[in-house]
């Protein structure tokens, strides 16, 4: 395994300075919007009827930022507060960009402790497995474009 496989990748100080300070909850509502505009449509209708009242987190480790959502009426919908999602996971923001662009694998990603799942296996599975097949090129584009805009190392 190269150097570069296993370097970590974090927001700049000022960055991680600011969403730290910033509210949960709009930052969920522009996190599921987000997903029901490029994802909700590529969701087969079994997948999210499996999905459909659990709650999910997103953690963006380096933001420090957890971004929660729940799947109601086969629509991502924001949630402020949470008992217990069904799945969380864990990440850096980069991390999460190479996977949204398919330039990282999320096996590897898991296997090496760079993405943790946390709760329900076979939900994980099942999420995981539904977002392997759908392919979004607009999308995975622009965001290979930004990742490479920032460049290398940002520690």
């Amino acid at each position: 395994m190269n150097a570069a496989a296993t370097t970590v990748r974090r927001l700049p100080a000022p960055v991680r300075a600011v969403a730290r300070r910033l509210p949960r909850f709009p930052a969920s509502i522009a996190f599921a919007t987000g997903l029901n505009l490029t994802l909700r449509r590529k969701f087969p209708a079994e997948v999210l009827d499996r999905l459909e009242g659990h709650t999910f987190a997103i953690v963006v480790e380096d933001a420090g930022v957890e971004l929660l959502f729940r799947v109601r009426g086969h629509r991502f919908v924001p949630v402020a507060t949470a008992a217990e999602p069904v799945l969380r996971f864990r990440a850096v923001a980069w991390d999460y960009a190479a996977l949204a662009a398919r330039e990282a694998d999320p096996d590897t990603l898991f296997f090496n402790r760079r993405l943790l799942v946390e709760g329900d296996t076979e939900i994980a599975l099942l999420v995981k497995n539904t977002l392997d097949t759908i392919d979004i090129p607009r999308t995975r584009g622009l965001l290979k474009r930004a990742m490479r805009a920032v460049g290398p190392a940002a520690r």
